[in-house]
């Protein structure tokens, strides 16, 4: 795997699934800027809050081909691996596709993500042990001081300013 900084910025994101693993994966994208249709007959409350609130888009059934045909980002996160085998198996070899029951299937693993101001790093496991990538993030973050944040983002500045 080669990791990839990848702007999502008004890109199509689709969601299968609508639990804790969805929310995760949703809670990612969202801050990214993604467009965002969730596909799932039930989710967590908060997801219905961010369908409510205009945030996402969610259609209340079991996901269809045709919902992620034009998708850039698939995320299989539903609770049966055979449904997200099948999303993974039939999306184009054009998009990329993270499968969370058997991370191998998609093209695209979700790193935990250590942001602070232009400051970004991204620790995986490649879907070996979430729990390691997330200790492992946590460790990094405590590595990132605010003198160093502050630094570069002066020097984020300048460059911006040639």
């Amino acid at each position: 795997m080669l990791p990839l900084h990848i702007s999502l910025g008004k890109k199509k994101v689709v969601i299968a699934g609508g639990g804790s693993i969805a929310l995760r994966r949703l809670k990612t994208v969202l801050s990214e800027g993604a467009d965002i249709t969730l596909v799932s007959p039930d989710v967590e409350p908060e997801i219905k809050q961010m369908a409510a609130n205009h945030l996402i888009r969610w259609i209340g059934r079991t996901i269809k081909k045709e919902d992620y045909l034009d998708a850039f980002l698939i995320i299989a996160a539903t609770d049966n691996a055979a449904v997200n085998k099948e999303i993974a198996q039939t999306a184009s070899p054009l998009q990329l596709v993270n499968c969370v029951s058997d991370a191998e299937l998609g093209d695209v693993y979700m790193p935990k993500i250590v942001k602070r101001g232009h400051v970004t790093v991204s620790v995986s496991t490649n879907g070996a042990s979430p729990k390691h990538t997330k200790e492992l993030a946590e460790q990094v973050n405590k590595l990132i001081d605010g003198d160093f944040v502050a630094e570069v983002d002066r020097l984020y500045q300048l460059r911006r300013k040639k």
